[in-house]
């Protein structure tokens, strides 16, 4: 009897045990406060847009070239007993630049002056008898043209003579000088090449789908033309009326018309070309835009951030002009890649 007792009493505290449980179950954990979780306020900074100049630009690249580069080169072949410029050296027109031999061109003349002499000799008689009539009009008219033949050649002989004088045909400084004393000089072979250092321009082969906006506002372009820190203007010169098949190009020269001082032909430039100017516009800086070209602007009412894809209507390198409704929007210029549309915002 009193075992039974003990089992039954044992099934009293199990239960007292299991309800006691159950209660400390349900109080602590079921019937608890759910904990809501609160994402944390971005701090972000805003501002307003701003107004600025923008100009609409294309950037290409090219060489500074010489809008003529002279070749000198000698009219007569022959060893050279003057040499006398260097690369570098300014010439003017006429200055003597090299000594063809010319001893070989001078003994031509004086055959080519003796035979004249004789000829005219020979013409002046046959004229005497022709006048005297004793002679006829065609002795006379041979005789006439003998003299004009040898007459001619020794014309050409003395032009030779005097191309053994190789003088610059132009003002201008010399680029390159190609031969010395001592080497032949000949026709088919430039002795110098000279050039105005102050006249220079830039040959551009600009793509294809520039062609109308060059033929619309080519001549009205602004450009400018930087290297190395240095940077001069320049104007646009000729526009090619044809596209190239082959490169899908076509070609624009420019004229320096700035300080050309720093700039020597050869050189690999950057041209800007100005074609369009917004003047007193609504901008932001290009920084204020997404990847995806989208911003974010700030709300005060409900201090949340709102997503918007903006219309540009122009960009430079820095800046983007927008539409004059948004002029008194404050958009989010820091912070903007970590917010989301709609999400609240602590605005700086």
């Amino acid at each position: 009897m009193a075992r039974k007792g003990f089992g039954f009493l044992r099934w009293i505290i199990t239960l007292l045990v299991l309800a006691v449980g159950m209660f400390l179950i349900w109080k602590f954990i079921l019937n608890r406060e759910q904990e809501v979780y609160e994402n944390p306020v971005s701090a972000v900074k805003v501002a307003l847009p701003y107004r600025a100049t923008i100009e609409e630009s294309l950037e290409l690249n090219g060489y500074i070239e010489a809008q003529a580069m002279i070749p000198v080169v000698p009219f007569v072949s022959g060893t050279i007993t003057g040499y006398y410029a260097k690369a570098g050296d300014f010439v003017s027109e006429g200055d003597v630049l090299a000594q063809i031999d010319s001893k070989p061109y001078e003994l031509t003349a004086k055959q080519a002056e003796a035979v004249y002499l004789a000829a005219e000799a020979t013409f002046q008689r046959v004229s005497n008898l022709y006048e005297a009539g004793a002679a006829t009009k065609q002795n006379y008219d041979e005789a006439k043209a003998q003299l004009d033949a040898y007459k001619a050649q020794y014309d050409l002989a003395n032009v030779q003579v005097g191309y053994a004088t190789v003088t610059a045909p132009v003002s201008g400084t010399v680029l390159m000088s190609n031969s010395a004393e001592g080497s032949i000089g000949t026709s088919s072979d430039f002795l110098y090449v000279i050039a105005d250092l102050e006249k220079l321009k830039i040959t551009l082969n600009v793509p294809e789908r520039y062609f109308n906006l060059f033929v619309a506002n080519g001549q009205s372009m602004k450009a400018t033309v930087s290297r190395d820190g240095a940077q001069t203007s320049a104007v646009v010169d000729t526009i090619a009326p044809y596209v190239s098949p082959e490169s899908k190009t076509f070609q624009v020269t420019l004229r320096l018309d700035g300080d050309v001082s720093l700039f020597r032909p050869g050189m690999y430039v950057k041209v800007s070309l100005v074609y369009n100017t917004y003047e007193n516009a609504l901008v932001l800086d290009q920084k204020t835009r997404n990847t995806d070209g989208s911003a974010y602007y700030y709300n005060p009412e409900t201090q949340c951030a709102e997503y918007v894809k903006l219309d540009v209507i122009a960009a430079d390198n820095t800046r983007i002009v927008i539409d004059e409704k948004w002029a008194d929007t404050l958009f989010i210029v820091d912070g903007q890649g970590t917010v989301l549309g709609g999400q609240r915002v602590n605005a700086i």
